[in-house]
């Protein structure tokens, strides 16, 4: 027999059974989709969290109090000082060291145009906006002179300012009471990034020396923002920054950290730890439904075999040798499980799109992924599709033609 007349009699046969055809290839489909899905889901979302880290740079770490994040995130500890923040500062061996940011936070009472809310209120000095480098909606950042002068000037989020001005409404040059005082408006913000940074929004930023001496409550030292010049020794700058801290602290050996240090390029490599853990774990997932939908295909081959016997055997008294037949059940194996596969990639392709435009992340497909899906499918054929096609190739002639 030709090639082209076994593949031609392998279509045939899987089209005469479709609806069994159909439901064969389901356990392959879901296996391929759930593979492309989740790598391109995965892909997509590492390369989220990577364009908005981007937008304040990875050349700077942060440095909070506390031991753990959790003390850290309670606000519990005091370990940090103006004076640690002036050591990192003033430090000339520090050379690859740009600026150095601090925050104070503090819950304050706000009040304009007859409006009160309580916000939380940011000390912090001008270096910041090298850091965060928050979009001005109107007018600019206050200045260093500005924190060196305890000038009773405020920033205010884009949401706080249309809470107190209204939407659009540029309140630069207005006054607005923080804590009973008077501040003069210099500039509303926003935040560049809505996952890291988008605090801004919601938020009052002052300059740090109003805010340690003038805002009454309970005003802390909350964080440091370290930026450096080449952001490729920020690994080595972060061990000599932390050894510093220690030495100032007087921390033994065994003492633990009493401040936490992180920096973009940490939490770009936790993401990416956590996607391949869940990639792999979904993946397996998917394996086991193409093992499923593989041991389907024998089967149904099987009982192909069995159903078309007086068929082999009057192929095989006409000339048909046995690899013909071997030939023509393997190729509707693999041709079967191919076509899964390809409707696999387009449903996890076609889902993947649609979720990140849901969930606005990136649409990335995976190239090798895909690839490898079409390999998986077409191998399932092959692995089990080969048996039942041997059977059906081994089958006498005569015994065939007798099968009733």
């Amino acid at each position: 027999m030709e090639f082209e007349e076994i593949v031609l009699n392998a279509i045939t046969a899987l089209r005469t059974n479709l609806m069994r055809t159909l439901l064969t290839m389901l356990g392959i489909v879901i296996g391929i989709t759930s593979v492309i899905l989740i790598v391109s889901l995965g892909q997509g979302s590492v390369a989220f969290v990577t364009n908005e880290l981007s937008a304040f740079g990875t050349n700077y770490f942060q440095i909070n109090p506390g031991s753990s994040a959790l003390s850290s995130f309670a606000g519990g500890s005091k370990s940090l000082t103006l004076e640690d923040a002036d050591a990192i500062r003033n430090d000339t061996s520090f050379t690859n060291l740009k600026s150095v940011a601090v925050f104070a936070l503090v819950t304050a009472e706000a009040s304009a145009n007859d409006v009160t809310k309580t916000y939380l209120t940011y000390g912090s000095t001008a270096d910041i906006v090298d850091m965060l480098k928050p979009t001005m909606v109107h007018g600019d950042f206050f200045t260093q002179s500005d924190d060196q002068d305890s000038e009773r000037v405020v920033v205010l989020g884009e949401k706080a300012s249309e809470v107190f001005f209204g939407k659009c409404a540029n309140p630069v040059g207005e006054k607005i009471k923080i804590d009973n005082k008077t501040f003069r408006i210099v500039g509303v913000a926003r935040s560049a990034s809505a996952m890291v940074g988008g605090f801004m929004d919601s938020a009052l930023f002052i300059p740090l020396n109003v805010a340690l001496h003038e805002i009454e409550g309970n005003v802390e030292i909350n964080e440091f923002d370290v930026s450096v010049k080449n952001p490729d020794l920020i690994n080595d700058n972060i061990e000599y920054v932390t050894q510093l801290l220690r030495e100032r602290h007087n921390l033994k050996s065994t003492d633990e950290n009493d401040f936490i240090i992180t920096s973009a390029t940490d939490a770009i490599t936790t993401v990416q730890t956590i996607t391949q853990l869940l990639t792999l774990l979904i993946t397996t997932i998917s394996a086991i439904s193409l093992v499923v939908g593989g041991v389907g295909v024998m089967n149904i081959m099987l009982v192909s075999v069995t159903e078309r016997t007086r068929e082999i055997g009057l192929l095989k008294s006409i000339g048909a040798k046995d690899k013909d037949i071997l030939l023509q059940f393997l190729i509707e194996a693999i041709v079967m499980t191919s076509i899964g596969g390809l409707i696999g990639i387009l449903l996890g392709v076609g889902l993947a799109f649609l979720i990140s435009i849901f969930v606005k992340i990136p649409f990335v497909v995976s190239i090798p992924s895909v690839l490898i899906a079409v390999g998986v499918s077409m191998l399932v054929g092959v692995i089990f599709g080969l048996y039942p096609a041997r059977r059906a190739s081994l089958l006498s002639p005569i015994d065939a033609l007798r099968y009733e």
